[in-house]
């Protein structure tokens, strides 16, 4: 292996260019760091007591038979469609679908209505209104056979700060093609060097 570089020249090329080595891991693990994110969002919840029984509504769909889990999933298919899109849109100043989840209390009649985004505002409207909305416009909850209460509004006091930060992965990967370069340019300067 007098043309290439074997284990022993592996071994002699860090023992030799240990501090270019260690000085691309300090400059890779800094460039990560400096280009780590952190952000933060906030979760808005309201939840609501469904008594009285259930009852489908006006197209057959599940809300019979006192299924709580069907029940649910079938205010969280109500949710996503553009009927009840444009109706939060008419009230709220911005509001996306996807990030409105609509969770049973472990197959209890509590059901939480949550928003996550980075508007605290805006979140706790949201909820509200979908609130609102499910209750009053599309299952119309309010019948002799089934009630939906409020039992907790959206406020911007209960809403849980969320922080999310990749400056973790950030260093470490940066620290990983700092390791990888300094080896690289350490390898090629061997070579060169011993081809003279």
């Amino acid at each position: 292996m007098d043309n290439g570089i074997g284990f022993q020249s592996v071994w002699t090329v860090v023992k030799k260019y240990w501090w270019v080595i260690a000085i691309t891991i300090i400059i890779g693990g800094g460039f990560g760091f400096l280009t780590a994110k952190t952000s933060v969002s906030y979760e808005s919840v309201a939840k609501v007591y469904v008594d009285k029984g259930f009852v489908e509504d006006k197209n057959g769909n599940g809300l019979n038979d006192g299924d709580n889990d069907r029940f649910w999933q079938s205010i969280n298919a109500v949710a996503r469609t553009n009927k009840f899109k444009q109706q939060m849109l008419d009230k709220v100043d911005s509001f996306n679908g996807e990030q409105l989840t609509i969770d049973s209390n472990n197959g209890t009649n509590v059901i939480a209505v949550k928003y996550a985004s980075d508007d605290v505002t805006n979140n706790v409207k949201v909820v509200n209104q979908a609130t609102k909305l499910i209750k009053k416009d599309f299952l119309k909850l309010n019948t002799k056979n089934t009630k939906m209460t409020v039992i907790d509004k959206a406020t911007k006091k209960t809403s849980q700060t969320i922080n999310f930060s990749n400056k973790k992965t950030n260093v470490v990967m940066g620290v990983i093609y700092g390791l990888i370069v300094g080896f690289i340019v350490s390898a090629l300067h061997f070579i060169l060097t011993r081809k003279k």
